[in-house]
């Protein structure tokens, strides 16, 4: 069901849209009311539309109403767009066009040619499944790159033509500027520039102020602090969640982690790289004398507004000390359930789920597969103003505004179980346990979830099935597991083909053989073929693949009798179920992603 989310007013406010007119204005009467002088006492409303839709029409107010910063009479609404009334802006959200369209998608640069319409749908059979193909854009030459060119890129340096697999070993300070510059020239999304970041060290304090705000010109800055500007703006535009600085025998390598597998960015000489860690370690406040032990540290960046934190992991290695950075940057992780591009019944499932006063939801997969975002855009679907909601973390990964978040402290002894044992102390009615990874901890959330708390947490298992007998295994009683659990979730991350440049392909019988009733008929695939927007790899952005399974009579039964996989398999049977592979395999379907990315990921699940 489409909705409606408000912000900017007194509070936020979430409505539904059950096939009646929302209208919205200054009556009190309004059902979206807004008490501002500059709003009209009717100034617009949110109606349905003749094809089957949602509008929102102006009803002559006095400032107008704006959508997408657009000044509008009348507009058709499509999921996310923004309507602005006075200070309050309005998002519309509907589910269904968010699965339709869920992958992120590069924005078209000025001329390119849009696909066509139907290419995400499969091709008949019979029909020749050739996709239009859109005229080459000219190359363009960089700006002020006038110099000569300089190792062999594999490509011609005056053009943007990027060739990850030919970087050579131990090049010059200028070739991997040059190399970090014409990649980030190449993304499509330029929000801002290397010259508009700041950086800020561990205490708060900024060290190196951008050129936009007064600062030091990015002309005349040192090098290595130009160089490594421009590497924290190369990982923000291509997406990464890691920069890998490796030191190597005659120099190092800077690698990126784009949609979790790793591209090889530049490589840079040996002084380069000692210059560069040693700034970090300043940022850090780390002592730069050590150089044979462990060290952590963080430090931000600052851009136009926008802030990013990034953790610094330093390593002992055969060549020198190899740098690792996480980059904590939320505008690329989905913050609410619309946006993860489930199924539709599995939206609403989950939506349920996290409405309910008490009982477990549980998240199971290896590291780095977005349990975290997913049950976090669980939370945000609970009303924080009217219940008291409590997270338990190791560290805290995203902040949630009036939400308590507790970060463990080993040190200290404040264990998930420990500190979990004081919150039930704290009048909680929702409680976010970082991780299940003992059996203390595993039976005081489970004791939490049945007697009036809603309890969130995760478990590392292969899928829903392997998180029942992880927790029998860790010795929880089989009546607490049947009675404590509504819901366990299972997720893997899959890449998402790029869309500019993705191609068609006839699938061989045995892969419609695989993908059994998903397969029949299916005439085509869409496969990966790689452009610049998308680093040469064919793939751009990630999304989830989801396995649910409700805890219901039936299974609460067989819990009770120390099942067999094939009991559970048995009951599952009888309901709607749809595994890993099985999500996977309608997301090949839709062509949002490739059979073999399917395999890669979620291969026997």
């Amino acid at each position: 069901m489409a909705f409606l989310e408000a912000r900017g007013g007194a509070k936020e406010q979430r409505i539904e849209l059950a096939g009646r007119p929302v209208d919205i204005g200054r009556l009190p009467e309004s059902a979206l009311f807004i008490d501002e002088d500059g709003v009209s006492r009717r100034h617009c409303v949110v109606e349905p539309s003749t094809d089957g839709g949602w509008r929102v029409r102006d009803l002559g107010s006095r400032n107008g109403t704006r959508v997408n910063g657009n000044k509008i009479t009348e507009h058709a609404l499509q999921n996310g767009d923004s309507v602005r009334v006075g200070r309050v802006e309005i998002r519309f959200i509907d589910p269904q066009q968010a699965v339709a369209h869920p992958g992120p998608r590069a924005p078209e640069p000025p001329g390119a040619v849009p696909l066509a319409d139907d290419i995400l749908d499969p091709i008949p059979v019979g029909r020749d499944p050739v996709r239009p193909q859109a005229p080459k854009a000219p190359k363009v030459a960089l700006p002020g790159q006038d110099r000569k060119e300089r190792g062999n890129f594999g490509t011609n340096m005056n053009t943007m033509d990027v060739d990850l697999n030919a970087v050579v070993a131990g090049g010059s300070a200028e070739d991997a500027e040059d190399r970090l510059q014409r990649i980030c020239d190449e993304s499509p999304v330029r929000a801002f520039e290397a010259k508009d970041i700041s950086l800020v060290d561990m205490r708060g304090q900024v060290v190196h102020q951008a050129a936009s705000m007064g600062g030091e010109r990015i002309d005349d800055a040192r090098e290595s602090v130009r160089i490594f500007r421009l590497l924290l703006l190369t990982a923000l535009r291509t997406r990464a969640s890691d920069v890998h600085v490796e030191p190597r025998v005659d120099g190092g390598a800077i690698r990126l982690r784009v949609d979790g597998l790793m591209v090889l960015a530049a490589e840079i000489p040996a002084d380069l790289l000692r210059r560069l860690l040693g700034m970090i370690k300043v940022l850090c406040q780390i002592d730069t004398s050590l150089k044979a032990q462990v060290q952590d540290g963080h430090f931000s960046a600052t851009m136009k507004g926008r802030r990013v934190d990034f953790r610094v992991s330093l390593t002992p290695v055969m060549h020198g000390q190899k740098l690792v950075l996480r980059v904590l940057d939320t505008a690329n992780a989905p913050t609410r359930l619309h946006e993860l591009g489930v199924l539709p019944w599995m939206y609403e499932k989950l939506r349920v789920m996290a409405s309910r006063d008490s009982g477990m939801v549980l998240a199971c997969g290896p590291t780095g597969s977005g349990k975290t975002t997913t049950l976090y855009a669980c939370l945000r679907e609970i009303d924080v103003n009217t219940r008291n909601a409590i997270t338990i973390e190791d560290p805290v990964e995203y902040y949630l505004e009036g939400c308590t978040q507790i970060p463990i402290d080993h040190k200290q002894g404040n264990t998930f179980a420990t500190i979990l044992r004081s919150v039930l102390r704290q009048d909680p009615d929702v409680i976010f346990v970082g991780e299940i990874r003992d059996i203390e901890t595993a039976q005081v959330a489970m004791q939490a979830a049945m007697t009036g708390h809603l309890v969130y947490s995760t478990v590392h298992s292969k899928d829903t099935i392997g998180a029942i007998f992880r927790l029998l295994d860790l010795g929880v009683e089989p009546y607490l597991v049947a009675n404590a659990l509504n819901l366990i979730i299972a997720q893997r991350l899959c890449r998402s083909l790029c869309e500019r440049c993705r191609r068609v392909a006839r699938p061989t019988s045995a892969q419609i053989m695989r993908m059994g009733k998903i397969g029949e008929g299916l005439g085509a695939v869409h496969v990966p073929a790689g452009c610049p927007a998308c680093l040469q790899t064919g793939y751009f952005g990630r999304r989830a693949l989801l396995e649910l399974l409700e805890c219901t009579e039936p299974l609460r039964d067989v819990i009770l009798k120390r099942p067999t996989i094939g009991d559970i398999r048995t009951v599952l049977n009888q309901g709607h179920f749809v595994t890993l592979q099985q999500f996977g395999f309608q997301l090949v379907a839709q062509g949002a992603t490739s059979l073999e990315e399917v395999d890669r990921v979620a291969a026997g699940d």
